[in-house]
C-alpha cells in the first residue's frame, strides 16, 4: 500500500525526464543546484495547488457580489470536518476570486474497503472533486451505498474495469469518502452518471466546485486568467484566439471588450468548437464568432468569409503543448515522439500569427508546459525570424522570469514570465505561484 503521493511523475518516461533535467542543467550554475531544483519540481508537479481561482463575469455581476455568492455556495457544500474556505478578491487581478486553503495536507488513514479509480479521476480528487461514476475501475463485491471507502488512483493505468479484489499494482491513496452507489449499481445495473464517492476525507483541502453558477463564475487557473489581461483587448478591436478550445480565454477576452468589437475563435476539432460555442452562449459573449478551422491556414477561411479580417489588432496563441505544467500529475502519459512534436507545431502557429497581426498589434504566446523547448526556445526562434517584433513588459508580472541559458538575453528573460516550483520560497504560501506550471510571452509588432 502506498498512502503518499509519488515524487516523480516521469517514472514511466525516463527519456522525457532526462530532457527536462538537461534543460534545468543548462539554466543552473552547478549540477548540485540543478539536481535540487529538479527534485523539487518533480515533487511539486505531483501535488495539487492549494489555491483555487475563479473568474467573474463582470458584465453580469460585480466581483463582490460574486464573492458573496461563491462564499455561500462553499458554506452550503461543506460537509467535511473543516472550516469553511475563505474567498477573497485577488489584490491585483480585478476579476479573479481566490479560494484560500483551510489547511494543507491532512493525515488520513485509509478505510478498509478499497475503490480504485482511473489516474485522471485521482488527480481530479486531489484538486477537490468527488469521484464520478465513469472514473471508477474497481470496487469490492460487498460495497453498498453509505459505506466509507478508501479511494486509490491506479498509477499503472492497468486496473481492469469491474475489478473486485484489492488491487496489487502501483496505486496511491487520495482520501476516504462515502459511497453513494453500490458495486451492483456500477457494474451490474451500469449506472453511468453521477457521483460514485463523496469525498469526506480528502488529503488536501481543495473544495468541490461542481455545479458553479457558470453564467457568472468560471473555474480557471491563475496564469490562464492572466493571459487575457496581458493581451489587454479593448472595446471595438478585432481579436483572434487561434487555439480557443474550450473557450475560457475566448469569453474572458469578450468580457474585457464588453462585447464590443469582434473575437474570432478557432479550433480544428468540431467537438471542441462545440465547447467554445456553449461557453460563449452561457457567458453571454455576443461578439465572438467561432469556426472549425486550422489556425495555420486561415487564408482559406478568409477567402470564403468576408467577415473575417485580413489582420487583427490582438492575437492570443495559447498553443497546444505537452501539458507538462499541469498539476497534480501522478504520471505523465505522453510518448517521447509526442513530446518532440510540439515545438514545430508551436512555431508554425506563431509564424501564421505574425502574418495575421497588424503593425502596432500585440500577440500573447502561452503554454501550460515547463519545458524550455516549448517556451523560451520558441520565443528566441520567433525574435530571430521576425525582425519587426519584440518582447514588451507585461501588464501583470506575477510569475518568475524566463530560464537562463535558453537563448534569450537577460533583458528578454525578464520580459517573459514562468510559473514553476522553485520560484516559491520554502515555507511560504503564495496564490500567485502555487498554481500550475505555465509560461507567457507578450510580443509587439512594429508599425
Amino acid at each position: 500500500m502506498n498512502d503518499y503521493l509519488p515524487e516523480n511523475p516521469f517514472a514511466k518516461h525516463p527519456e522525457i525526464e532526462a530532457q527536462l533535467y538537461a534543460e534545468i542543467c543548462d539554466a543552473s550554475q552547478s549540477s548540485a543546484a540543478a539536481k535540487e531544483q529538479f527534485c523539487k519540481l518533480k515533487k511539486w508537479l505531483c501535488t495539487p495547488p492549494q489555491y483555487t481561482t475563479i473568474r467573474v463575469n463582470t458584465l453580469k455581476t460585480t466581483v463582490e457580489d460574486a464573492r458573496i455568492l461563491l462564499q455561500a455556495k462553499l458554506k452550503d457544500a461543506n460537509f467535511r470536518d473543516q472550516p469553511d474556505p475563505e474567498v477573497i478578491i485577488h489584490p491585483k487581478i480585478p476579476d479573479l476570486l481566490v479560494v484560500m486553503p483551510t489547511q494543507s495536507r491532512v493525515t488520513v488513514l485509509p478505510a478498509a474497503k478499497e475503490v480504485v479509480v482511473a489516474p485522471l479521476c485521482g488527480e481530479a480528487v486531489l484538486r477537490g472533486s468527488h469521484v464520478f461514476i465513469p472514473g471508477v475501475l474497481g470496487a469490492p463485491k460487498s460495497m453498498k451505498a453509505g459505506d466509507i471507502v478508501a479511494v486509490y488512483a491506479d498509477l499503472d493505468d492497468a486496473c481492469l474495469k469491474g475489478y473486485t479484489r484489492s488491487y496489487t499494482g502501483r496505486k496511491v491513496f487520495v482520501g476516504n469518502g462515502k459511497a453513494l452507489v453500490s458495486r451492483s449499481d456500477l457494474f451490474v445495473a451500469k449506472v453511468s452518471r453521477g457521483v460514485a464517492v463523496q469525498m469526506t476525507q480528502p488529503l488536501f483541502s481543495c473544495p468541490p466546485l461542481h455545479g458553479l453558477a457558470t453564467d457568472v463564475l468560471f473555474l480557471q487557473n491563475l496564469p490562464s486568467a492572466l493571459c487575457s489581461h496581458i493581451l489587454d483587448p479593448q472595446p471595438g478591436e478585432e481579436v483572434l484566439d487561434m487555439c480557443a478550445a474550450p473557450g475560457g480565454k475566448t469569453i474572458h477576452i469578450a468580457t474585457l471588450m464588453r462585447n464590443e468589437g469582434l473575437v474570432v475563435a478557432l479550433d480544428r476539432a468540431h467537438n471542441r468548437v462545440g465547447r467554445i460555442s456553449l461557453n460563449c452562449k452561457t457567458w453571454g459573449s455576443s461578439c465572438v464568432k467561432v469556426y472549425t478551422h486550422d489556425a495555420t491556414n486561415l487564408e482559406s477561411l478568409q477567402r470564403s468569409n468576408d467577415k473575417i479580417p485580413q489582420q487583427f489588432d490582438k492575437i492570443l496563441v495559447d498553443a497546444p503543448c505537452t501539458g507538462l505544467g499541469q498539476r497534480p500529475r501522478l504520471f505523465y502519459r505522453l510518448s517521447v515522439k509526442e513530446f518532440q512534436s510540439y515545438p514545430p507545431q508551436q512555431k508554425r502557429l506563431l509564424e501564421s500569427a505574425m502574418q495575421l497581426l497588424k503593425p502596432g498589434g500585440t500577440l500573447v504566446y502561452s503554454t501550460c508546459s515547463i519545458s524550455t523547448a516549448e517556451n523560451e526556445d520558441v520565443v528566441a526562434w520567433a525574435l530571430q525570424k521576425f525582425p519587426d517584433i519584440h518582447l514588451v513588459k507585461q501588464r501583470f508580472h506575477l510569475g518568475g522570469f524566463g530560464r537562463k541559458g535558453s537563448g534569450l538575453t537577460e533583458e528578454q528573460r525578464q520580459l517573459v514570465q514562468r510559473f514553476e516550483a522553485y520560484d516559491v520560497p520554502d515555507g511560504e504560501d503564495d496564490y500567485d505561484m502555487d498554481t500550475i506550471g505555465f509560461f507567457i510571452a507578450c510580443f509587439y509588432k512594429e508599425k
